[in-house]
C-alpha cells in the first residue's frame, strides 16, 4: 500500500475501535482491558484508577513507566489514542508538567479530550490532531517522547524517528513500546488491511527498526523484549481479524504469531 492508503486504513480501523471501545489485537487472551494492561506492565492502580476509562486495550507495553517521568517535564505521545497514557503521565508530571498527545483519528481525539476533562487534567494535558510523521510540535521543546504500539503502524518510520529527535531538547529521552518481528512477514500477510490494524502488518524487524532510531541521531539505545503471542491471540469473531483469517488461514496466522515480539525501547538525544 502507498503511504496515504496506509494512513486511511489505520484511521478508519481506529475510528471503528474508538466507536466500539475495543482493542486491536483480539480479546481471546485477555477478556478485559484491565487484564490486558496488567499483562503488559501496568499496575492494578493504573488499570482500575481514574485513567481506566481511557484504556481501550491498544497498547503492547507501558512507556509511562519506561520513561521514568519526572515532575515538570514536557511529554509528547506519538499516537495518543483515547488518552490512557496521557492521564497516567499527568499524575507523574504534576501541575507544572505538560503532556501533548498527537493522533490523526478524530474519534480518538474526541474521547481523549473528554477523558482529560473528566479526570481533572484539562489544564496540563492537550491533544493535537496530526500525523506522527509531521508532529505539530516546536523543535527542541520536549523532555520525553513516548509511544505505545503505534510506530509500527506508520508507513514512514524513519521520518517518525527524525520528528521525535527534532522536537526533543538536547538530552531528551525516547521511550517506546512497540511490536517488532524476528523475520519479515510474508508480503501477502503484510499487505492485508486487517493485519495493519491488528498490530502486525506494518511491523519492522529489530535490525531495521533500530537502524531507523540510530540514523535519526539517537544514542544509548537499550531494549528488552517478550513474545507477543499472548497479545495477538485473535478473537476470530472480531471483524478486524475475519478478513485476515479468511484469506490466510487460522493455522498460518497462529504460526506467524511466533515471529512477533513486544519491545520496550529507550534511547537519548545527545
Amino acid at each position: 500500500m502507498e503511504n496515504d492508503q496506509v494512513h486511511d486504513v489505520v484511521k478508519t480501523g481506529y475510528a471503528e475501535i474508538a466507536r466500539r471501545g475495543g482493542g486491536c489485537c483480539g480479546s481471546a487472551a485477555a477478556k478485559t482491558h484491565a487484564e490486558t494492561a496488567s499483562r503488559i506492565g501496568y499496575t492494578e492502580k493504573d488499570a482500575t484508577g481514574p485513567a481506566a476509562e481511557a484504556n481501550l486495550g491498544l497498547g503492547c507495553g507501558n512507556p509511562t513507566a519506561l520513561a521514568s517521568l519526572k515532575p515538570g517535564e514536557v511529554v509528547v505521545d506519538l499516537g495518543s489514542g483515547a488518552g490512557f497514557d496521557a492521564l497516567l503521565s499527568a499524575e507523574k508530571l504534576g501541575p507544572q508538567g505538560r503532556f501533548i498527545g498527537v493522533d490523526m483519528t478524530s474519534e480518538m481525539l474526541e474521547q481523549a479530550r473528554t477523558n482529560a476533562v473528566n479526570a481533572g487534567y484539562a489544564g496540563t494535558v492537550e491533544f493535537r490532531e496530526g500525523f506522527i510523521e509531521n508532529l505539530p510540535v516546536a523543535s527542541d521543546t520536549v523532555n520525553v517522547v513516548i509511544s505505545n504500539c503505534v510506530i509500527n503502524l506508520s508507513p514512514d518510520k524513519p521520518q517518525v524517528f527524525r520528528e521525535a529527535y527534532r522536537v526533543l531538547k538536547p538530552g531528551g529521552r525516547l521511550a517506546v513500546s512497540d511490536i517488532l518481528l524476528s523475520q519479515p512477514l510474508p508480503p501477502d500477510v503484510a499487505d492485508l488491511a486487517a493485519s495493519w490494524i491488528a498490530c502486525v502488518g506494518g511491523a519492522s524487524t529489530e535490525e531495521e527498526y533500530f537502524g531507523h532510531i540510530r540514523a535519526a541521531g539517537f544514542e544509548n539505545l537499550e531494549y528488552t523484549r517478550e513474545p507477543a503471542s499472548v497479545l495477538l491471540t485473535a478473537d476470530l469473531q472480531d471483524p478486524l481479524w475475519k478478513a485476515a483469517v479468511k484469506l490466510v488461514g487460522e493455522d498460518r496466522i497462529e504460526e506467524l504469531s511466533g515471529t512477533v515480539f513486544s519491545y520496550a525501547i529507550t534511547a537519548k538525544k545527545p
